[in-house]
């Protein structure tokens, strides 16, 4: 049975899943995507792996209303690909699957209806995330559900979401549905932990990966951490990524000793900082899901991010594998820190590895392969 999903948009922790999809689909599993919307490297990536089953288009135009912002419903972005129909028809699929209700969704919705096949979602947003969902886009996504066959959820969170606001439980859902490029970055930190890694001295390295913006709570994790070095001054903190804060975090910070910005660094560098790290944190207002949290799980990292993390309730455990707070919060921020300092990072590291386990790529890919074929059968 041949399934398309539909993605105009994604980054390379997308590709072994897709891999993985279609080996469990004896090699009926196809993507289309837009070239205009992903880096060179991915698109070589996800033909590499997929051969002629990765279907790339071009020239996607966009009409953009309201104010454009970082944050989930901030301003509109209505896509046009031309031929996304003929495309679709050309690789006659018998399920398809499309990402998220909007881009190119309307499109695919229209295809599955036109030809009877089964229609699947791929969602990923939460209560937190959808806050300031305006009500025309809710009622347009209660009629998306109409033609829906069932949804691909990252978790729990996502779940009660749809259930609560689209779904109404008339359509399945499948949990479980997300997963980073957990195995290579695994790999590379091992290879390096068995020769290279230094051990850890007196004070501890905490290391955030992630855009310098607003939403991902860098200036809160920053201005709590001015504090805690005041009881713990041979801490370190590194700060990996870049974005319209970097001006702002380096003319606050750079004079701190404690705090290492290191900028922007290449995806095939970044398992080197994965492995001399001893916790990771993420304190982000509002994620969906953040991949970085699974890839440092994946790496063996206790980990720590907030309840703004549509993530949470399936990868952190408070006192497993790491740690959730609140980064709206400065004493809670401050608490998260002091707390690694009373656990057993090793075993809270290895307590990671087997919690993101369940959310490899081949999990993952056998999770949604199974589920769609077994419920989509009339």
């Amino acid at each position: 049975m041949k399934v398309l999903w539909v993605n105009p948009s994604f980054l390379d922790y997308r590709v072994p899943l897709y891999q993985e999809l279609n080996s469990k689909l004896e090699g009926d599993f196809h993507v289309l995507f837009s070239k205009n919307r992903i880096p060179e490297r991915v698109i070589s990536k996800v033909e590499k792996a997929l051969g002629p089953n990765a279907h790339g288009l071009q020239g996607e135009k966009y009409l953009k209303l309201g104010k454009q912002g970082e944050f989930s419903n901030e301003g509109l972005q209505i896509p046009y690909q031309k031929g996304l129909f003929r495309a679709m028809k050309k690789i006659k699929p018998d399920i398809i699957i499309a990402e998220g209700f909007f881009q190119w969704t309307p499109t695919a919705t229209l295809y599955a209806k036109l030809f009877s096949i089964p229609f699947w979602i791929a969602y990923e947003r939460t209560h937190h995330t959808e806050r300031n969902c305006p009500f025309w886009r809710k009622k347009y996504r209660i009629l998306v559900n109409n033609f829906v066959t069932g949804y691909l959820a990252n978790g729990s969170l996502t779940s009660a979401y749809l259930e609560a606001e689209i779904n109404s439980g008339s359509r399945p859902i499948i949990k479980g549905c997300m997963s980073a490029d957990s195995a290579t970055l695994s790999e590379r930190v091992h290879q390096i932990a068995k020769a290279d890694k230094k051990e850890p001295g007196q004070g501890l390295n905490f290391l955030f990966v992630g855009q310098f913006i607003h939403r991902k709570g860098l200036l809160e994790l920053c201005e709590a951490w001015v504090l805690h070095t005041q009881t713990f001054p041979e801490d370190i903190l590194t700060l990996i990524g870049d974005g319209e804060l970097m001006d702002v975090v380096r003319s606050h910070y750079s004079n701190i000793s404690s705090i290492h910005i290191q900028g922007l660094v290449d995806y095939d560098q970044i398992h080197l900082y994965y492995a001399s790290a001893d916790v990771f944190v993420m304190p982000t207002l509002e994620d969906n899901w953040s991949l970085v949290v699974p890839e440092a799980m994946a790496c063996g990292l206790p980990v720590a991010t907030t309840l703004y993390n549509g993530c949470y309730p399936e990868l952190v455990q408070d006192g497993v594998n790491g740690k959730v707070f609140d980064s709206l919060d400065k004493s809670s921020i401050t608490e998260m820190l002091a707390y690694f300092h009373e656990q057993n990072l090793d075993r809270m590291g290895a307590a990671s590895k087997a919690i993101e386990a369940e959310y490899s790529p081949q999990k993952v890919a056998n999770r949604i392969a199974s589920g769609i074929l077994a419920l989509s059968k009339s």
